[in-house]
């Protein structure tokens, strides 16, 4: 069976929903395709429905219907968002963009959906007095799957990454402990049936932490789960959850557009290495098997700061790969489907110095994904971005947040320890 996720906004749009309507009536025709589609899931005033992110996280193919509604949804523009990062992360996952009506592709890069681009589009020529229109653009997309063959995933990150947490939640076998959690997560009263008779309760609730929640609410979930698990699967499940805090489109932007191992340029504005890995294991949905970082950089402290940097940078790669000492750096190699990741701290560092580490770095090692932190006041765009190529400049991330997400960690990881009754002393 072929999971098929259809992401439109075609309710008010007569076209869009002619052509929503034939795809899916062509797609349920075939007994191997199953197509998920809600079409009055998205109510008003509700949060964004997890039952989404479980169909996004779990699909085979998805398609993406543009009409100039969709092109201003909230909702279509998540839902694609989640779709692209899950496809960096796993690349047989299909997505197919399809223009409906007078929507160009440049309309995609004016509306922030640049990310589909690269890929195939599905459009034709538009006459608003073709009665045919609908039908044949339904038909140009239902002709992209006669010959598609079973889909395997060898790398399905973000799938394993909901699974790791339900696993840890279906330890849990207070009925109590789990209305409370899902209480704590905002889940509204109505919803809580689902949790009620245990059976798929831990898979409801993984997709509430990892979908919607916010991370005050995601505190006070674990906070009332956590009496009700072993230390070490609430361990597990806190690692699991704590990098959530991270807006997941700004973590997405850190993955490589050309595959996991190959150069990428990112500017956080944060002040701790710690942030930073926090966006690296949001990005990575914290399968730790297919990536690693270390941290170098700060106020260069040898009389040659820039032999000093390049020295520190090529250490912190070698522990990435795990390479001895006597190993000579021209012999460094790149692991495949792997992201190999260098945080270097420049907020002390001039800009051209900086430009010229980046260069021999990226010339050492040009499958590294290199994330600078720089000053929170002047995030790169004015000190960097003119002098460095590709600079991908991440959105600002405020001082009061990265306080709130570096005392969100910090708490959660001690308090296995305080229901102990051991207080980590400073």
């Amino acid at each position: 069976m072929i999971n098929v996720f259809v992401s439109h906004s075609a309710k008010r749009d007569p076209l869009a929903l002619r052509v929503t309507q034939r795809v899916l009536t062509g797609l349920r025709d075939e007994a191997r395709y199953e197509v998920r589609l809600d079409m009055d899931a998205l109510q008003a005033g509700r949060e964004w429905c997890p039952q989404l992110m479980r169909w996004i996280a779990e699909c085979d193919v998805a398609i993406v219907l543009l009409n100039d509604a969709a092109l201003k949804s909230t909702w279509v523009r998540r839902e694609v968002n989640i779709l692209m990062w899950r496809r960096a992360l796993c690349p047989s996952l299909r997505v197919l963009p399809v223009l409906v009506g007078e929507v160009t592709a440049g309309q995609l890069e004016d509306e922030g959906f640049e990310d589909l681009l690269p890929l195939q589009v599905a459009k034709l020529s538009y006459d608003a007095d073709d009665d045919t229109y609908a039908e044949r653009l339904a038909d140009a997309v239902l002709g992209e799957f006669a010959a598609l063959p079973a889909i395997q995933h060898p790398t399905d990150h973000m799938r394993r990454w909901i699974e790791d947490v339900v696993k840890r939640l279906n330890t849990v076998h207070d009925p109590k402990a789990l209305l409370a959690t899902g209480r704590a997560l905002g889940i509204e009263e109505q919803d809580l049936q689902q949790i009620g008779a245990l059976a798929g309760s831990g898979e409801f609730l993984a997709h509430h932490m990892l979908a919607t929640a916010t991370a005050a609410r995601l505190r006070e979930a674990v906070y009332e789960i956590a009496q009700s698990m072993s230390m070490d699967e609430l361990r597990k499940l806190i690692t699991l959850l704590t990098p959530t805090w991270i807006d997941a489109e700004a973590a997405r932007r850190l993955l490589p557009p050309d595959g996991l191992a190959s150069k990428h340029l990112v500017a956080l504005n944060a002040r701790d290495t710690g942030t930073a890995g926090q966006y690296v294991d949001r990005a990575m949905c914290r399968q730790i098997m297919y990536y690693r970082y270390r941290a170098a950089g700060g106020i260069p402290t040898g009389e040659d700061a820039y032999d000093d940097l390049v020295a520190q940078c090529v250490e912190a790669v070698r522990q990435v790969h795990h390479y001895p000492a006597w190993r000579d750096i021209a012999k460094f190699r790149p692991r495949d489907g792997f992201l190999h990741c260098l945080i270097l701290d420049v907020h002390e560092v001039r800009p051209r110095l900086v430009e010229r580490v980046v260069a021999r770095l990226h010339e050492l090692f040009p499958w590294f994904l290199i994330v600078l932190l720089v000053d929170e006041h002047d995030p790169a765009r004015t000190r960097l971005a003119s002098r460095l190529a590709d600079l991908v400049v991440l959105p600002r991330l405020a001082e009061d947040s990265e306080d709130f997400g570096y005392q969100l960690t910090q708490e959660l990881k001690d308090l296995p320890d305080r229901l102990n009754g051991l207080e980590v002393s400073a």
